[in-house]
């Protein structure tokens, strides 16, 4: 390790400044809270979007019911596809932690989200305002310091371009990885200044542990040691050739840390070094095609940190891949802008080492996410970090012509109203951007009109038109999305034709639904969810071995998947084979959200065994887990009737009763459910036993129930031939 020379002349806030620049500090971070609450403050009941669902409400991992050592190893070890290693573990944490004070209420996470942008743009502000007093900057900006470092920030916090890293829930990931980013880079700074030794100490370990933690919520964090290192050399280093000479085993050194880190890092996540490239066999692109296209996206979020209009701005974007330098044309201008900018800004660092670090710091941040690693082409949520100091320069600009027009009052009205514009603009689109994320449907009708050409933005607005029963509009909408040019995985389109096939087998189309779970089986052989729609059609149509194929190609494509086992087990109970039904019944017991009906189902394969107390348990349990469902109650009535416990079994037809009240529906849906011979009548409800436990519970419930009775009397004549 190499010892770094210390810097002699610290910042002067001595006494007679210190009142002032607290004041100033304190001024700054209340200002900064009003401004920043009062343009996120439409976003804290914003919906769950997109990655939300999979990553927080549907992981049971991170539903932290109690402080408990084994719940917060669950939520660091989050990851549902990669249980067995951490998954951005201080991110993670706090989402559980926001669940184990509130549940699933989004306020909570977006108060959190707001707070942590909020703590970011306090520490950029006291980086950047320390940075300019720092000896090699000071002469040329210690008297603009801090108007320079309020509207960097500013113009930063308030920029449009962050509300998908602070709206969007999921990308706390982002957010949070940029608070402990710019923490570490202030606590270098600090013990590169205080001068004492125990100080400098204290404040590289906090530097160190705020590395730490910022790489703990994203990896992306892994450049900051190489940002540091262009920091020292660049600004706190008056002679930044020099020093690069005379440290050059230090330099190596950083070098290869951060490079140890990251392929550590591959190692433990794949299985070699180069695993990570397989993910190259999923893209509609090959590695050389989003090195080409990246530098195209680079350019378009520099415009869109410059001019972030709401019609810019968006979950989605369609960007044209580019097949070779040339392919598209803007492919060529784009690289060479860029090659050129960084050359330039390397060449410039002599005369202006603040304005190419500043920039050099942009195009290095965004390093992980725009070079080989084979994730999706364009997010805005990217830009996070790599635009913390992109702002610097300008607002150097910006100051140095207010001072040059300092004399021309109608010229400096001009220059200060501009600025007080600009501010005034991008608080009002973020504030605008935020009521397009506001629910799932406005997300996405907004998107569809920014990426018409995009599969997923017609997909995901499926999903919302089928959730809300909007069943024509779904279909459309999942039709236009298998039409789509636009995808960012090869077989993306199966979930689309998947869907439609659900649309269509729940009306009763079976004959669309086979042809577009067939569509799907085209895309992927052993998508699982087909499979098994697929086995209980032709289980309808009565092709039992057709059926039964369809079932073993499901469960073999996973046979741990939950939902596979609960179709499997009531295939099973189907057929009479209840001890087979058990044992994926108890699989399908793993997932929350299928516990209730699991236990259900296993109710009925104990009670099909005759084995009526551990069916009443089951019965007992789903009715726990499920919520209210009139299933299990009809089903411990019975149990309870043929058991000899009558008086129990009448407290369960009386709730059944209360629930039929609430709702007339629900009676005739029953009965008829209860009096209809099905090919489950083995497993289903005994009419001769539960019909009439029914009718004497309606004539003792009210006089009011004539119509009721007479429903049942009329179905035990047809039924039982009850006299």
């Amino acid at each position: 390790m190499y010892e770094m020379p210390l810097i002699k002349e610290a910042p002067n806030f001595g006494h007679e400044q210190s009142t002032p620049h607290c004041r100033l500090v304190i001024f700054t971070i209340i200002l900064l809270s009003i401004i920043i609450f009062a343009i996120y403050s439409n976003s804290l009941d914003v919906s769950w979007h997109f990655d939300d669902i999979p990553n927080i409400t549907n992981n049971p991992r991170l539903h932290l019911s109690k402080l408990s050592w084994n719940g917060i190893q669950g939520a660091i070890f989050s990851d549902q596809r990669n249980p067995d290693m951490a998954y951005r573990p201080l991110s993670c944490l706090s989402f559980a932690f926001n669940y184990f004070l509130g549940g699933l209420d989004v306020f909570g996470y977006h108060l959190v989200n707001v707070l942590i942008h909020l703590t970011t743009s306090i520490f950029l502000f006291l980086f950047i305002y320390h940075t300019l007093n720092l000896p090699s900057l000071q002469v040329k900006y210690a008297s603009k310091s801090y108007a320079v470092a309020i509207l960097a920030t500013m113009l930063w916090a308030i920029n449009p371009i962050q509300t998908q890293a602070v709206t969007y829930i999921v990308q706390r990931m982002a957010s949070l990885a940029g608070m402990f980013y710019i923490m570490s880079m202030y606590f270098y700074l600090k013990a590169r200044t205080v001068g004492k030794k125990g100080d400098t100490i204290l404040f590289m370990v906090l530097s160190f542990l705020a590395f730490i933690m910022a790489f703990g919520s994203k990896e992306n964090a892994v450049m900051l040691p190489l940002s540091l290192l262009l920091y020292e050399a660049l600004i706190i280093q008056e002679e930044t050739g020099e020093f690069l000479r005379n440290h050059i085993k230090g330099l190596i050194l950083v070098f290869g840390a951060t490079l140890l880190v990251g392929l550590i890092f591959l190692v433990l996540k794949e299985e070699t070094i180069l695993s990570f490239l397989s993910g190259y066999n999923e893209r509609p692109f090959s590695m050389m095609q989003r090195l080409l296209t990246e530098s195209r996206v680079l350019i378009f979020y520099l415009s869109l940190l410059i001019y972030p209009i709401s019609s810019r701005l968006s979950v989605a974007h369609s960007i044209e891949i580019s097949t070779s330098l040339f392919n598209p044309i803007w492919t060529f201008f784009s690289t060479l802008f860029i090659v050129g900018t960084i050359v330039t800004l390397i060449y410039g660092i002599k005369k202006h080492p603040l304005f190419s670090f500043c920039f050099l710091f942009f195009f290095l941040n965004h390093f992980i996410e725009s070079s080989i690693f084979p994730l999706e082409l364009i997010y805005e949520h990217r830009n996070y970090i790599p635009s913390m100091l992109f702002f610097v320069p300008i607002s150097i600009g910006l100051w140095n012509l207010l001072e040059r027009y300092a004399m021309k009052r109608s010229m400096k009205t001009i220059l200060a109203a501009f600025i007080i514009f600009i501010l005034i603009g991008f608080g009002h689109t973020t504030f605008v951007r935020n009521v397009a994320w506001k629910t799932r449907k406005s997300l996405w009708m907004d998107a569809a009109e920014k990426a018409p050409d995009q599969m997923r933005v017609h997909h995901n607005l499926g999903l919302y038109y089928e959730d809300h029963g909007y069943r024509e509009e779904a279909i459309s909408e999942f039709e236009k999305a298998i039409s789509s040019p636009g995808i960012h995985r090869k077989d993306e389109a199966i979930i689309s034709f998947y869907q439609l096939g659900q649309l269509h087998y729940d009306s009763g189309d079976l004959e669309k639904a086979v042809f577009y779970y067939q569509k799907a089986l085209a895309i992927r052989p052993t998508f699982p969810y087909a499979l098994v729609n697929l086995a209980s059609i032709f289980d309808k149509k009565g092709k039992t071995e057709l059926a039964n194929q369809y079932l073993r190609r499901a469960f073999k494509s996973n046979p741990g998947d939950p939902t596979i086992n609960l179709n499997v087990g009531q295939h099973h109970l189907k057929n009479g084979r209840p001890d087979e039904a058990i044992s994926h019944f108890m699989v399908s017991l793993n997932e929350g959200d299928l516990k209730g009906r699991a236990f259900l189902y296993l109710g009925l394969a104990y009670k099909q065994k005759g084995r009526f107390q551990k069916a009443a348990g089951a019965f007992r349990k789903s009715l726990t887990v499920g919520g209210k469902n009139i299933s299990p109650h009809l089903h411990l009535a019975e149990i309870y009737h043929r058991t000899g416990h009558k008086t129990k079994s009448r407290q369960e037809v009386g709730t059944i009763i209360n629930f039929m009240f609430q709702d007339e529906d629900l009676f005739y849906k029953t009965v008829d459910l209860i009096s209809q011979d099905g090919h489950l009548r083995h497993v289903q409800l005994s009419a001769d036993l539960l019909l009439p436990l029914i009718y004497e519970a309606c004539n003792r419930k009210s006089e009011s129930m004539i119509e009721w009775r007479a429903y049942i009397e009329k179905i035990l004549e047809k039924e039982i031939k009850v006299e």
